[in-house]
């Protein structure tokens, strides 16, 4: 069996398949196997994976569309190692990532997830900036990384590594929300396996129009299922007596949420898109009811009414 199943879930990403693809089959860790899950892509993914007839690639075609989560929990359902990566199909790994976070979970076995920096690409693959969680890494005991991931979603999808017991333990990827699924996920593994982070950049996380978060992020339903993501852990936190001192960490979750909602508003208004910007607006305040002492709450709130012109005039006059 292989010691680490890297699986990529493509639909419709025929343009970026190839560079996640070979960015696996040039890692210098060679014990893995790589499974290609293609959520019935309409792209002419089936002829592209042709190329690499004869490797060590794994292709699996669903006949329907499953969705993000579903083809996420599929993958995993597909995956034989001890460890499990789901690399998504517009992003990349850069040399030296599977042995590195290989070894960090060899090291540690309370570890059940390994993550790290990212640097970011845009659509054509170049260099716009990274992301650091912070300049150390560290090793985390179960829990103890939960007040972390309660304020924000601080962990980039190409850059986890965990083990296969971790999705034997928890559970599958829940196909309730379209956005925030890998938060979600997180947060329950965090509550009950250790957590590793490592500063150096080893995996590319790409940006772009096409990609599921500026679509969430349009549509509003960033913030409404973060919401009730939220809402949703907070409850399990108070029905678990050993996560009981996490419920403190309510008020401070739902402000930080409120501003993160609060800028997609400030967003979405500047695009355009009121409807959306009424929806991110509405669990702004929902989260956190002080917010309505801000002028630029007024000022969105306004937009609704009158049109974007209210916003774009406000952000003239006090710009952020």
């Amino acid at each position: 069996m292989p010691k680490v199943s890297v699986c990529i879930p493509t639909f419709n990403t025929a343009r970026y398949l190839p560079e996640a693809v070979q960015s696996v089959l040039d890692q210098e860790f060679t014990d893995y196997e790589l499974v290609v899950y293609d959520d019935a892509s309409t792209d002419g993914t089936p002829d592209l994976v042709r190329r690499w007839s004869g490797s060590r690639l794994r292709y699996v075609r669903s006949d329907r569309n499953l969705g993000q989560a579903g083809a996420w929990n599929r993958c995993v359902e597909l995956a034989r190692g001890e460890y499990v990566a789901l690399l998504h199909a517009d992003d990349r790994y850069l040399p030296g990532f599977l042995a590195e976070r290989v070894s960090t979970l060899e090291s540690h076995p309370h570890v059940g997830l390994a993550f790290g920096s990212v640097m970011l690409i845009d659509e054509h693959g170049a260099p716009v900036g990274e992301r650091r969680l912070s300049t150390q890494s560290f090793i985390l005991p179960a829990r103890e990384f939960l007040t972390t991931l309660l304020l924000d979603c601080v962990i980039y999808p190409p850059s986890v590594v965990a083990r296969r017991e971790c999705y034997d333990t928890v559970g599958p990827f829940n196909d309730r929300h379209f956005w925030g699924i890998d938060w979600e996920f997180w947060l329950r593994l965090s509550a009950r396996f250790g957590v590793a982070y490592s500063s150096r950049i080893s995996a590319a996380y790409r940006r772009h129009s096409m990609s599921a978060t500026p679509t969430a992020l349009g549509t509003a339903r960033t913030t409404q299922d973060g919401f009730e993501i939220l809402e949703q852990i907070f409850r399990e936190i108070d029905a678990s007596p050993e996560l009981s001192d996490y419920a403190a960490v309510r008020e401070s979750a739902f402000r930080a949420f409120a501003m993160r909602a609060l800028s997609d508003a400030g967003y979405t208004c500047e695009q355009g898109l009121l409807p959306a910007t009424r929806t991110h607006l509405r669990y702004a305040l929902r989260a956190d009811a002080a917010l309505r002492s801000r002028p630029t709450v007024w000022a969105l709130w306004l937009s609704c009414h009158l049109g974007a012109w209210v916003y774009r005039a406000f952000r003239k006059i006090r710009p952020l």
